[in-house]
């Protein structure tokens, strides 16, 4: 487990990616794309993803504002999911063991939704969504298992 101190770090950077999300999600097309993606020519990404597109034959723009959402996201959840309770015991253990066995059951679900009723490039925006579900529905299934178990030990007192 990782240290408790991480989770505030873990809850700011899920806000500042949904934030950011909701900012990007909202602005004209190209609008905040075309200014971050000038960062890339600072740190020399535009070479790295010419020669990648290059040796791949794939040619696509790479939106940094997409991946920094990503990673924010990801890591963000990560540190969240998987930081030590202030109050650590087995039971929280177990919470977090049952809660983590309900998001794969529920992503395994959504992936097999997926691949039976969705086609083409759909498909792939489908898939981009799946890829944070787990951490998602597991977030929300731990805390909210968390909960309920303090607010019954609160009722039994």
């Amino acid at each position: 487990m990782l240290p408790n101190g991480l989770k505030r770090v873990g809850w700011w950077m899920i806000a500042g990616g949904a934030v950011l999300a909701l900012v990007y999600g909202l602005a004209p097309d190209g609008t905040l794309c075309e200014s971050w993606n000038d960062f890339r020519a600072l740190f020399g990404f535009e070479r790295l993803q010419t020669a990648v597109n290059n040796f791949s034959g794939f040619d696509a723009e790479s939106n940094l504002v997409n991946t920094l959402i990503g990673v924010l996201l990801v890591v963000g959840g990560v540190l969240v999911g998987f930081s030590r309770m202030k109050e650590e015991d087995e039971y929280i253990g177990h919470l977090r063991y049952e809660s983590l066995v309900v998001a794969l059951y529920v992503n395994s679900a959504l992936l097999v939704l997926s691949l039976v009723l969705v086609w083409g490039l759909d498909f792939l925006s489908v898939m981009m969504y799946n890829m944070f579900s787990t951490l998602i529905v597991f977030l929300v299934c731990f805390y909210t298992r968390l909960y309920i178990a303090k607010r019954r030990l609160r009722n039994e007192e």
